[in-house]
């Protein structure tokens, strides 16, 4: 699987690409392998494997089945997070191991696979639910401080994927997947962009990538969620895929844009006990993709004003502080580090008007609400905002000011510092 891209040379874009992660199996009984695949690691010593309660639950047995020689460790918890708990936990436990097995998904790599950078131990990705694009990452998303950052670390070596294991896994976790990939629509239309008005790099060859795996889950939808093994099976290939484009040119812009400032300010900021803080990072990022495709077309019309009326850029950290100085003060901290100077700063005004028709060309490109809600539907997944308990007041407000919890060149946050739109306005 995926050997076409392993090493991509002379790709049109200017540069080569290669891959950390070699090794793919992704079929119903994989763990099966996993043996075989260990010795052509050439493991000399027992591997780790890491699992949470409910991971422990889901594989374990069947990991043990095939592969008995080997150390576990549960990380405790009803919930965990990828903190500073769980990296003690799992760095004590490492040394003398040859490679650490993560027997999960998202919070589970991110965290093992930080621990493996830390120890220079390869780690082999073993997830238990389609629910995120976070398998073969070269970056973790972390809590330290209490405040989520992302940190480069090492994608794994390999990647195992037991499609009996996934399609058992809670419909949740899986709806929260088909959330994550509808993002690249965004996250591809944002990049593009970034591109044409900015001078961004950008590789059609890994964008094209993104939007051809997201089409087939799209198209397969339906047995995805019938929890079909073959659909699923193409669920897990498009969240692979993702996390390989970015592996491929060494960013996260592929896949995390303007439909992840939401979820990200609603990973960082508390905004209220009404919110429901379980609501994995795939179900609040398909609510942005929704909104984002609602309101992409409109905000990048609203982008002409920029070179008609020759309008500068408002931004300021003292608007920025304004808008978060109710917080706590690490979140405060945090926002004000991050947004010391504004990314779209790089904003070519000259760019902008050669481009402005290929970029509504691209912004109404995009596919409409009614289609990524109708596929979430069809998952039982999150499609609204006050799903997971917030007002139509909160939700303005958030959009109007969550662009500054990550400093990047999206359409949002090109509304938001050029002050193009009044986000009062938006519809319940």
């Amino acid at each position: 699987m995926f050997e076409h891209l392993l090493d991509v040379n002379h790709c049109e874009c200017g540069k080569n690409h290669s891959l950390t992660t070699r090794d793919y199996i992704v079929e119903k009984d994989a763990l099966e392998k996993l043996p075989q695949l260990l010795q052509k690691l050439k493991v000399q010593q027992k591997p780790l494997a890491i699992y949470d309660q409910n991971t422990y639950h889901a594989a374990f047995e069947k990991l043990d089945r095939f592969l008995p020689d080997v150390d576990t460790l549960i990380l405790q918890g009803d919930v965990i997070h990828a903190d500073e708990t769980q990296v003690e936990a799992i760095a004590h436990a490492a040394p003398g191991h040859s490679v650490l097995l993560a027997v999960g998904s998202g919070v589970i790599n991110d965290t093992v696979r930080y621990v493996g950078f830390e120890q220079n131990i390869p780690t082999v990705s073993v997830p238990t639910a389609a629910s995120a694009d976070g398998f073969v990452s070269n970056s973790s998303v972390m809590t330290f401080n209490g405040a989520k950052r992302t940190i480069p670390t090492v994608p794994p070596t390999a990647v195992v994927a037991d499609l009996e294991i996934i399609a058992a896994a809670p419909q949740k976790l899986t709806a929260a997947g088909v959330g994550d990939m509808l993002s690249k629509y965004i996250s591809v239309a944002d990049w593009h962009v970034g591109h044409l008005i900015a001078g961004e790099y950008y590789c059609p060859f890994v964008a094209n990538l993104e939007i051809s795996a997201l089409d087939l889950i799209v198209k397969q939808i339906n047995g995805i969620a019938q929890r079909d093994i073959p659909s699923m099976g193409s669920l897990v290939e498009g969240l692979l895929l993702s996390g390989l484009a970015m592996q491929m040119v060494q960013i996260t812009r592929p896949a995390s844009s303007f439909e992840h400032h939401f979820s990200h300010f609603l990973d960082v900021v508390p905004m209220g006990d009404n919110i429901d803080c379980s609501a994995l990072h795939g179900e609040k990022v398909g609510i942005g993709s929704i909104i984002a495709a609602k309101y992409y077309p409109v905000f990048a019309a609203s982008l002409e004003r920029i070179f008609k009326e020759n309008l500068s850029n408002q931004f300021s950290l003292e608007r920025v502080h304004e808008y978060y100085k109710t917080f706590p003060q690490g979140v405060v901290d945090l926002v004000l580090k991050e947004n010391a100077s504004t990314a779209t700063n790089t904003l070519d005004a000259s760019l902008l008007q050669k481009n402005f028709a290929r970029v509504m060309d691209i912004a109404n490109g995009i596919p409409s609400p009614k289609v990524m809600r109708d596929a979430l539907l069809r998952v039982h997944g999150y499609t609204d905002y006050r799903e997971i308990g917030i007002t139509p007041n909160q939700f303005r407000h958030i959009m109007k000011i969550c662009s500054y919890i990550r400093n990047r060149f999206t359409m949002l946050r090109l509304i938001s510092d050029y002050e193009l739109f009044d986000f009062s306005t938006m519809d319940d």
